[in-house]
């Protein structure tokens, strides 16, 4: 039988796999080191830089429709779509939707949140009520109520979605979202409309 020497400490594994404690090709380089480095401070910039741009900018948005409206539309338990013009872009007559808990209802939010997406040279004094008489108007309103917890009285937001302008029904002022939301805007909107249309044809 043959024996260890007595003064090998290495175990039978180390010898096996020699190779991985010793290959020549694994080598750590300055380069490596920087490179490390490098990903290290990119992740620490990238990542706050990220949630500020994602983040929603309420600065302009809360000077001209004032905390409660913005309250509502963070929190708001129940929203409501009601018909402000007898019609809507199609012809057909535009009725109450049921909008809570709808899918796709925090992108509404955030889009009538964020500062970014109105043209604020656009802001005027004047309702935009005012802009729902015409044939081409097509006009909604969006009424935000707190049932439970009562946080905010009933807020209801004028909407015509036509040219997009958006204000604060009897405020007195509207400005108009920009020519990337406008589209999305009444598009989700139009949408709801529609599925509501279908699940009313489909009735028994």
């Amino acid at each position: 039988m043959i024996e260890a020497p007595e003064n090998d400490t290495t175990s039978g594994d180390e010898h096996q796999h020699a190779d991985k404690y010793s290959d020549p090709r694994a080598r750590i380089t300055r380069r490596g080191v920087w490179l490390l480095v490098g990903v290290g401070l990119f992740a620490l910039i990238a990542t706050p830089l990220s949630v500020y741009l994602r983040r929603t900018r309420l600065e302009r948005t809360t000077e001209f429709f004032g905390d409660q409206v913005i309250l509502a539309l963070q929190i708001g338990e129940r929203i409501e779509m009601l018909p402000l013009a007898a019609k809507g872009a199609d012809g057909k007559t535009v009725e109450q939707v049921e909008l809570t808990r709808t899918p796709g209802l925090g992108h509404l939010r955030r889009a009538l949140l964020d500062e970014r997406h109105y043209d604020w040279a656009t802001a005027i004094n004047e309702d935009a009520a005012d802009l729902c008489g015409g044939e081409q108007a097509y006009c909604v309103q969006l009424r935000i109520t707190d049932p439970t917890e009562h946080r905010f009285p009933e807020t209801v937001i004028d909407l015509e979605l036509a040219g997009g302008w958006v204000g604060i029904s009897g405020a007195g002022r509207r400005v108009r979202v920009t020519d990337r939301v406008r589209p999305a805007l009444r598009h989700f909107l139009q949408t709801m409309i529609n599925v509501k249309q279908q699940r009313y044809d489909l009735r028994e």
